[in-house]
Formats: structure tokens, C-alpha cells, sequence
């Protein structure tokens, strides 16, 4: 019988899918990978079916949180296909690598389910992130939180197990997540069940941070490397590293590694997201003067790239870390000024651009000082949006220290910019 890994494509793109689905192949030759796709190009796709990758459609008719849904997702495709296959690793796609067999030192076992966990407890003790314990709260109330926060952070991002109970983990975790009525993450159902013995498998395996075979090294401040492989704490090789990407370091590291460094332009895909995301995998592979000429060739066009800000920030986030150059550098200001409408951004883009912004700066990259006022202005306009409809006004203390980060040129505008904003939030949130 084969063996499956379970995932979810929702909107990415090539670019980020490539170390994962190049990894799977390189590492793991008997088992078959299907992913639940949507929101994909045709050029992703095509490269997806091309690397034998097998695709479901995102079904539409589901509402609600990604991460929550798509458990059921995954119980309504087991249900009907589990029995084909003898283990399955669901996992999350844009931050996790294979480097070896993630099957294979299970053989024989029956009737188990594997635990990731984390290198912090529930409460934060080690690193300060009270979030899980935050998720608990939310979903199943203080008091329930409190007797879980010695215990160690369980991740659902990752979840391995013999066909049977991970078809049983699903069904379970989707019977809280669908009729729960205030809200809740899958992570911190996950911790309420293992950890209350509310999930009927015989088996239950902690793979530890420091010896198991799936690494989660988000937390981890101080990684190690060898030859092509990132190693665990105790100088061992994992089959899968996730939360890789959590560390500049070891995403370049995995780019050397698992990137096309060949990688060619394909005239098939003429669409304007198709050509973006081959622009992004031109940049991945050192291809600048190429990657430049195709976007300056769609950027002096009729096409409106606003709406693609995901894809012009990705652009922007793989250039600014070449070495600055006259060809970066016009890549950058052509990448800047067609983000010029700041107040279409969601708040994960409007973090995105302000890191890039205050990176660039640094780290001497082109910004364009027109685009820096826009995007201050539409800051601004973003955070009285969301305290006119009753959100937390945590936002408008972030936007003050966004503004503070930014270094705004000392002329009338900024700062009347800035003391608007004061007058809105107060300096000392």
C-alpha cells in the first residue's frame, strides 16, 4: 500500500510551493502527494502536474477560517480514499522540507497517530508567545486553558499517523471545530483533545523537538547546519523541517538547495499572475536583467498591477535580497509604484511593506520617497478605518511606531502626518 502526504495550496504560488513539492520528490519515492488547490495560476499548476503532484479543488461551498476547514476537507477525502494507503502525513506547504523518508522509520506500526511538539510550553515560559495559551482561552475557556499551560505546544501544522487514525484524528477535530460556537483554532483544539485523552487511537507518539523525525524549529534561535541537511538539537538529521522560513538564514540555506537554478521563461503562460510568479522564479534564480526586462515590459503596459499586491510584494521581497544593483534598483521603484495604492492592502501587507521598507532603507535599496508618503498616508487611513468599525485600537499603537520605524523626512506634511496620528492614538499605548 502506498503512503500519503495531505495538504492545502490556497493562493500560493510556484515560488513558495517549489522547496516543498522539490523536497517530497527528492525524499519520499513511494508515497503520492495530494494537494486541495485554489486561487493558483495556470503556470503553477502546470508546474504542480508536471512534478506529479495530484490536484483537488478548494471545494467553494465551505465557509470559514482556512486552517479550520480544511479539516474537513481532509475527513471527506480520507472517508473516501483513506483505505488506499497504509500512513499519511497531513502538513503545511509554504514552510516545510523533506529531507529524508518521513515514512519510513514507521514502518509495521498500526493504529498511531504522531504528535509534533514545540520547543515552548503552552503558557510562553521559554519565549514570551503566549498565543497558544490565547487560542485555548478563546475556544474552550479559561479554566480548561490553565490545566494545559505546563504542557508542551502540540503543532497542528504537522500531523503523521497509520491511515485509520488519522482518518479518526480528522473526524474528531472536525466535530469540535464545525459546532463550536466562539471562536477557535485547530491548533488549540488539537492540544485540548490529545492532552484530555478525548482522541480514541491507541498509539499516541510525542515526536519531540530535540530527537524526532519532524522538526518544528520556529522558536529555535540557534540553528545548525550540515552539508545539505538542517539538523535537529541533538545533531541529528530530521525527515521534515517546518518553520524553516522563520529564519533568513535557513531559507536561504533551502533555496541553494531546493530552487531551479535553471529555471526559463515559458511564453505559454501569458497571463499577468502566470507571468508574475515566473518573474518571481527568475529572481529565485539569479536571472535579474531577464526578470527585470519581463516586468518593466508588463509594467509600462495597459495592465493594472494593483491587483496583484501579494505577488508584487513577493517580487519585492526576493529582490531586495540581491545585491543592490542598477537593475534592482529599477526593479524596485517599478515594484513601489505600482503598490502605490496603499489602502488596498490587507494588515498582513501593510506589515509586509513596512518591514520592506524599513529593510530597504538599512540595507541601502531604492525606495521611491513618493511611494513612502503614500504608503504613510494610506497607514493612516487603514488604522481610522479599522477603529471606526470597532477594532482594537492595539492597531493605532502599532501605526505609531510603523510611522516612528519609517524615519518620515522632517517636512510639513509628515508631520502633520504623525501628529494626527497622535491626536487619533496617543503615543503611550
Amino acid at each position: 500500500m502506498k503512503n500519503l502526504v495531505l495538504g492545502v495550496a490556497k493562493g500560493y504560488d510556484w515560488c513558495t510551493l517549489e522547496p516543498f513539492v522539490n523536497s517530497f520528490i527528492k525524499n519520499c519515492p513511494s508515497a503520492e502527494l495530494v494537494l486541495f488547490v485554489d486561487e493558483i495560476s495556470y503556470f503553477t499548476c502546470d508546474k504542480l502536474i508536471r512534478a506529479g503532484v495530484t490536484l483537488k479543488n478548494f471545494p467553494y461551498e465551505i465557509d470559514g477560517i482556512p486552517n479550520n476547514t480544511r479539516w474537513k476537507i481532509f475527513r471527506d477525502f480520507l472517508d473516501v480514499h483513506g483505505d488506499k494507503y497504509e500512513q499519511i502525513f497531513i502538513t503545511d506547504t509554504r514552510d516545510v522540507i523533506f529531507q529524508a523518508d518521513i515514512f519510513e522509520q514507521f514502518k509495521g506500526v498500526s493504529n498511531w497517530l504522531g504528535c509534533v511538539t514545540e520547543a515552548d510550553d503552552i503558557r510562553g515560559s521559554k519565549f514570551g508567545n503566549k498565543i497558544n495559551y490565547d487560542w485555548l482561552v478563546s475556544g474552550f475557556g479559561k479554566i480548561e486553558a490553565d490545566k494545559l499551560v505546563d504542557k508542551k505546544i502540540i503543532c497542528c501544522g504537522t500531523v503523521i499517523g497509520s491511515a485509520k487514525a488519522v482518518k479518526i484524528f480528522c473526524r474528531e477535530l472536525w466535530k469540535i471545530l464545525e459546532y463550536k460556537t466562539t471562536e477557535i483554532f485547530d491548533q488549540a483544539t488539537m492540544n485540548y483533545l490529545a492532552y484530555n485523552g478525548l482522541l480514541p487511537i491507541e498509539n499516541i507518539f510525542e515526536l519531540d523537538i530535540q530527537s524526532g523525525a519532524i522538526f518544528t524549529n520556529g522558536l529555535i534561535e540557534d540553528n545548525k547546519t550540515r552539508g545539505e541537511f538542517i539538523l535537529r538539537g541533538d545533531g541529528g538529521i530530521p525527515a521534515v523541517v517546518h518553520q524553516y522560513d522563520r529564519h533568513e538564514d535557513l531559507t536561504g540555506f533551502v533555496d541553494k538547495i531546493y530552487r531551479d537554478k535553471n529555471f526559463s521563461f515559458n511564453e505559454r503562460f501569458n497571463d499577468t499572475r502566470s507571468i508574475l510568479e515566473q518573474i518571481c522564479c527568475l529572481l529565485q534564480a539569479d536571472k535579474i536583467t531577464e526578470a527585470v526586462q519581463r516586468f518593466l515590459r508588463i509594467f509600462f503596459g495597459t495592465v493594472n498591477l494593483n491587483t496583484f499586491p501579494s505577488l508584487l510584494i513577493e517580487i519585492w521581497k526576493i529582490a531586495v535580497k540581491k545585491n543592490p544593483s542598477r537593475s534592482i534598483e529599477i526593479l524596485e521603484l517599478a515594484v513601489q509604484d505600482s503598490l502605490r495604492v496603499a489602502e488596498k492592502f490587507s494588515n498582513f501587507q501593510l506589515n509586509n511593506v513596512h518591514e520592506l521598507l524599513v529593510y530597504s532603507a538599512k540595507n541601502h535599496h531604492a525606495i521611491n520617497p513618493e511611494f513612502k508618503n503614500a504608503f504613510a498616508y494610506g497607514l493612516l487611513k487603514f488604522v481610522e478605518k479599522s477603529l471606526a468599525t470597532g477594532e482594537s485600537t492595539k492597531y493605532g499603537f502599532k501605526a505609531i511606531k510603523m510611522f516612528d520605524e519609517l524615519e518620515l523626512p522632517p517636512d510639513k506634511n509628515f508631520q502633520r502626518l504623525i501628529a494626527d496620528a497622535e491626536r487619533i492614538f496617543g503615543r503611550d499605548g
